[in-house]
């Protein structure tokens, strides 16, 4: 085990000695067993001593000086019963007060030795009916042996006692770990703190967490009943720890319906709040976030799951104007305005050459070679050098415009899409998240940033997961989640029986956050479980198990699309040849333009009816 910064106390405490001369040697041949304890295994150890009442033996008091000078690392004395009533310790004996705080040692893997001064089954009994203690771990009791003759010193021997959390059918006991006496030293060879979480035994544990698919998903169950797990990503991981390690786990949901989120007294609601009130041991997947780091411990992450959002799809624009998207507004006008010089500029070059041509020919003259009409051009070479370019311009302009004009009658365009917070801000779009008090409410809340101050503002809640996708494809309506969960939701429920998706996803993520199972402050849990999600990350478990999820999520709800299309009696087109037929609808935008032309020729045709009557009239006149 590695220990980055770890604490020995060293506990003795006093029987009824039959002599102080006894009593003197059995506290020396303790402390003997201590030093050579503290030097070996724990030698790299930040010693401390828990004694009884120290000052009342002043022999003690001058052997367990000698023990602190000759160890190299400092070393702290504290009263056991202080130890046990009072945490952290109120009253340093010799040294310095370590830091005050809940835990005595934050981040430290503990070594706890400790002496009862009772005989073995006594200290058994003593230790079994105290909870706090019964549930510690690497910790070594040193008892008396309580059959030795106080005649003979050779009799003299200490038991070491060592808990197990998980060893009576996943129960802990206290159990003998080896014995030690100042003639044979150790009986055994022994480690006496071995690893006490490598098989648990069956121990049942009990997780918290809410659904969340992929990650977390189940059919049944609420905070009292264990719920009804199905194939999941978290399944699959924690099965996987279970099996390596012996155990098994029951999963509830939070008492109050929440992920968790921090109230003003500074402590957290729903999973979060479970684990860190020690109500569950550990939690399924949370994200990561610096205040949640606070309260509990976060295994390694295994994901990274950013927060999007989703929207409706992107509309058909009309098709009356597939005729003009093949070039851009400012592409159409600078086309008018050659053609509007064009026609002038041709007259002009016609007339300085000596040759006659009306203006309006001259016109009409340009627009027909536009659309590829012939005409028999002037021999004047100015007027030919100038048809030419504009014929060269005509070709380009036409052929680039008959080539894309296909593609833009029969591929739909789409109303923009929106991608961005920054781009949701400045829409019509309504936008929410689901209300279970989780990290991007958090996020919103209390954010400096501008950006996510403006969303907080605006934020809506919508009830469930389902409820939200539907509402954003029914409406103007943003739902923000994070993404993996979106891309699951949209592949259970939102998936037609040719594979479309029925919503949009933004391109752009934010709020990138890990993915990790949050454990009670301190709890030797998140070792075991660190040690097995590395491996699985390492060998690439994590991410096939996250693809291969959401594949058979949609495959499912595209097989269940087709099945309620064939119920329906729903026939699919079929294209002969792969070729497909424009329809009218296709067509529209010509058919419109063909009846402006007529309609522009009816009133053409009107107003020269007119002004010839009028002509006419003038001339009876």
């Amino acid at each position: 085990m590695v220990v980055t910064q770890a604490a020995v106390p060293l506990g003795i405490t006093r029987s009824q000695p039959p002599a102080a001369g006894a009593l003197v040697q059995q506290q020396e041949d303790v402390v003997s067993l201590l030093g050579e304890v503290a030097g070996g295994r724990l030698a790299a150890c930040h010693p401390i001593i828990l004694t009884h009442n120290i000052t009342a033996s002043p022999r003690l008091h001058t052997i367990l000086i000698g023990l602190q000078q000759s160890m190299a690392n400092a070393f702290l004395t504290y009263d056991v019963e202080t130890y046990l009533n009072d945490s952290p310790p109120s009253l340093p004996l010799l040294r310095h007060r370590p830091p005050k705080s809940d835990d005595w040692f934050p981040g430290a893997t503990r070594y706890f030795v400790c002496c009862t001064g009772s005989s073995s089954s006594l200290a058994i009994n003593t230790l079994e009916e105290e909870p706090s203690i019964l549930a510690s771990y690497n910790t070594l009791y040193v008892t008396h042996n309580s059959y030795h003759d106080p005649q003979d010193n050779r009799s003299w021997s200490l038991h070491l006692l060592s808990n197990c959390p998980f060893c009576r059918s996943g129960e802990p006991e206290v159990i003998l770990r080896n014995k030690w006496s100042p003639w044979r030293g150790l009986q055994h060879h022994t480690d006496l703190f071995p690893d006490l979480f490598s098989d648990c035994n069956g121990h049942v544990f009990r997780a918290v967490t809410l659904n969340f698919p992929p990650f977390s998903h189940y059919s049944s169950g609420n905070s009292t009943h264990p719920l009804a797990m199905e194939d999941c990503l978290d399944k699959r991981i924690v099965d996987s720890v279970a099996q390596v390690h012996n155990f098994t786990y029951e999963v509830y949901e939070p008492a109050d319906g929440l992920w968790g989120y921090q109230v003003d007294n500074g402590s957290f609601t729903g999973v979060l709040g479970e684990v860190e009130r020690n109500i569950k041991d550990f939690s399924l997947d949370l994200s990561v976030t610096a205040e949640r780091e606070v309260v509990i411990d976060f295994t390694v992450g295994y994901h990274w799951e950013p927060l999007t959002f989703v929207t409706s799809k992107p509309q058909p624009l009309p098709q009356w104007l597939a005729l003009v998207r093949p070039y851009q507004a400012y592409a159409w006008l600078s086309f008018l305005l050659l053609l509007a010089a064009a026609g002038p500029t041709y007259w002009l070059l016609q007339k300085l050459s000596g040759s006659s041509h009306s203006f309006l020919g001259s016109i009409l003259h340009m627009y027909g070679a536009m659309l590829t009409q012939g005409r028999r051009w002037p021999s004047s070479s100015a007027v030919r050098v100038f048809s030419a370019s504009w014929l060269f311009f005509c070709l380009v302009v036409t052929v680039s415009y008959v080539g894309n004009l296909t593609a833009f009658l029969t591929v739909p365009a789409l109303s923009p899409t929106v991608d961005s917070l920054e781009e949701l801000v400045d829409s019509n779009f309504v936008w929410g998240i689901n209300d279970f008090g989780a990290a991007d409410y958090q996020l919103f809340k209390t954010s400096k940033v501008p950006l996510y101050q403006e969303i907080f503002r605006g934020l809506t809640f919508c009830p469930s997961l389902v409820e939200c996708v539907q509402q954003a494809l029914d409406e103007r309506f943003a739902f923000i989640s994070f993404q993996t969960y979106l891309r699951d939701a949209i592949a259970m429920h939102f998936i037609d029986k040719s594979g479309d998706t029925q919503v949009y996803l933004a391109k752009e993520s934010f709020f990138p956050a890990d993915t990790a199972y949050a454990m009670q402050k301190g709890s030797p849990m998140k070792r075991v479980f660190d040690g097995i999600l590395k491996r699985l990350l390492g060998g690439g478990f994590v991410s096939k198990w996250m693809s291969t999820l959401i594949e058979e999520h949609t495959l499912a709800t595209r097989r269940k699309a087709a099945a309620a299309s064939a119920l329906s009696g729903e026939t699919e087109a079929v294209l002969e040849g792969n070729q497909l037929s424009l329809t009218l609808h296709h067509l529209q935008g010509v058919f419109y333009i063909y009846a402006v032309g007529l309609l522009l020729s009816a009133l053409t045709f009107t107003c020269e009816l007119i002004l010839f009557g009028l002509h006419n009239g003038g001339n009876k006149g």
